[in-house]
């Protein structure tokens, strides 16, 4: 049966300026943003053309807005009548650059928050100032209808476990923000594969406290019931304290769907369906109707189908609720 994407995490840079304590990627500059702007409003108009209008495109990094040319990008994507969304940790987002994002259209912009405690956020994010550039960045939206939605998004760990109902709260109260995101915690990109990053002398800051762990999930369970602004899906929470409770478990019960509704373009132009996947075609030599349909793609989606690997990104990023 011929499917067809409707999300595409368009990876812009994978660089990034701060040294986060939950990803490493500042570690490893990399020079592989090879793709020609024109490429890539040629393959912004071949996706229109395979897709339609209903797509949605997430401009991602690292920081994507250290992507010279993001914003023609965004203006581009939403002239083809693509929904746009983008998060940020903030830093970069002055008055023009907003000012450049309303133009384009953006549709949705989120912001990494990790504590309301200017400190603790500054800490997390590895750099001072962070705090105060994304109160700063959130304020220039605050008289504009673009974006449409504002929201946060937070990872829960425990270095900030003791701020999470406070930002829930906060969210609540504020008129301009749409809602909060929360992700559990995962061994921080770009680090080995280590079963046991949790348990390590450098990391293990990040790993909370189960008991406590479970008491704020189940609040923001509460909370969430009660009509808070808070977009998880409504079986995560449990999914993050089963994953709190013993982060070896096995989290994916039903079969994967990677593969058949969404992919990611990479800064190289490589498509992929899954990061633990090889790639399924280059948009620097073919159209992305041809990569879909592709001998590769078809390849790789029955690999999916038979994966067996304990990917953590099913608990965050590629969550359902039959999976609890």
């Amino acid at each position: 049966m011929e499917t067809r994407p409707s999300h595409c995490d368009f990876i812009v840079t994978q660089n990034c300026f701060l040294h986060c304590k939950m990803c490493h990627i500042w570690k490893y500059k990399t020079d592989d943003e090879t793709v020609p702007f024109k490429t890539y409003i040629e393959f912004l108009g071949a996706l229109k053309e395979f897709t339609g209008k209903n797509m949605q495109i997430q401009f991602v990094g690292g920081e994507p807005l250290l992507k010279k040319g993001i914003i023609d990008l965004i203006n581009s994507a939403s002239n083809h009548g693509f929904y746009t969304t983008m998060t940020t940790n903030g830093c970069l987002v002055d008055r023009k650059m907003a000012d450049g994002l309303i133009t384009a259209g953006l549709n949705t912009i989120g912001f990494s928050l990790e504590s309301l405690k200017e400190e603790r956020h500054d800490f997390l994010r590895g750099m001072p100032g962070t705090f105060n550039k994304i109160m700063d960045a959130i304020s220039y939206f605050r008289d504009s209808p673009i974006p449409e939605k504002i929201f946060i998004s937070t990872i829960i760990s425990g270095a900030n476990l003791d701020d999470i109902i406070a930002i829930a709260e906060w969210v609540n109260k504020s008129p301009r923000l749409s809602f909060v995101y929360f992700q559990s915690i995962m061994q921080p990109f770009a680090m080995p594969e280590d079963n046991a990053w949790h348990e390590r002398e450098e990391t293990k800051f990040l790993w909370p406290d189960t008991d406590a762990a479970h008491r704020v999930l189940d609040t923001l369970s509460a909370l969430q019931k009660q009509g808070y602004k808070i977009a998880n899906p409504p079986g995560q929470f449990n999914a993050f304290k089963s994953y709190f409770r013993d982060p070896r478990k096995f989290i994916k019960k039903i079969k994967c769907n990677l593969g058949y509704n969404a992919f990611s373009l990479l800064p190289n132009g490589d498509v992929i369906l899954c990061f633990s996947m090889p790639p399924i075609g280059n948009i620097m030599t073919e159209r992305i109707d041809a990569i879909w349909n592709s001998e590769k793609a078809r390849e790789v989606r029955k690999q999916i189908a038979g994966c067996q690997k304990n990917c953590k990104l099913m608990i965050n990023c590629f969550f359902e609720d039959e999976h609890v």
